[in-house]
């Protein structure tokens, strides 16, 4: 699979798998990954957990033209995951997230990226998060929606937010109303306030029905393939 400078990829992937598949995916995990995957208590999120990652290497071993079990990783401070040093001579850069049974994935060179994905839940919308997590104005703008789209706006809030800090590196360790993103339903997706030198662009995905997610990539917009499922 090729990967132009200027270009990035998106995925989207389900991850309720056959036993079978799952035996499969478990096998080409590091053993990092699958002592990971054996911590969750319950079988769902174990194998959830198992098919996220093999997704990814076998992703990486598609763009790299390796074996997946050979993908190594490293992780910031934070716990992002890198390729590893030495691994190979283009700088692939990657994100992921999951939630419930959907993944996403993101691919880009030489720039900084991060996504996040959610399953809308109304009734964590309609709690007090917003006020608890959101910057003042973010807040605002939210309350001030019709009640109606107040749900989708804080999604698109949520999404945004986390995927600028997980681009960013350091996660949640940025304070989450240190900046404000736009939110409002039909809005184009942006950083309003609180954007480094760096720059960075924020994008918003429906990949499915009730689900919503966001992309951020480091300096001005790239240019987005047609996301695919896998």
């Amino acid at each position: 699979m090729k990967l132009q400078p200027g270009e990035v990829h998106v995925w989207f992937a389900r991850l309720d798998r056959t036993p079978a598949r799952l035996t499969r995916m478990r096998t080409i995990l590091s053993p990092d990954e699958t002592a990971r995957a054996d911590r969750f208590y319950m079988d769902v999120h174990r194998n959830r957990f198992i098919a996220a990652r093999a997704l990814l290497r076998d992703l990486l071993a598609s763009y790299l033209g390796q074996p997946p079990e050979a993908i190594r990783f490293e992780y910031n401070e934070w716990g992002k995951p890198a390729l590893a040093p030495g691994l190979t001579a283009i700088d692939l850069r990657f994100n992921l997230s999951h939630s419930q049974d959907l993944a996403m994935y993101a691919f880009v060179l030489e720039r900084d990226v991060g996504v996040d994905l959610e399953i809308i839940r109304a009734e964590v919308a309609n709690e007090r998060v917003a006020e608890n997590f959101f910057s003042r104005r973010e807040v605002e703008t939210l309350r001030a929606l019709p009640r109606e789209h107040q749900v989708e706006g804080f999604y698109n809030c949520w999404t945004r937010k986390e995927a600028y800090v997980k681009a960013r590196g350091p996660g949640l360790s940025i304070e989450l109303d240190s900046f404000d993103v736009s939110l409002a339903p039909g809005a184009e997706a942006k950083i309003l306030r609180g954007d480094d030198k760096l720059g960075w662009s924020l994008v918003s995905f429906k990949p499915d029905h009730g689900c919503v997610a966001a992309m951020a990539t480091q300096g001005s917009p790239l240019q987005i393939a047609e996301p695919r499922w896998l």
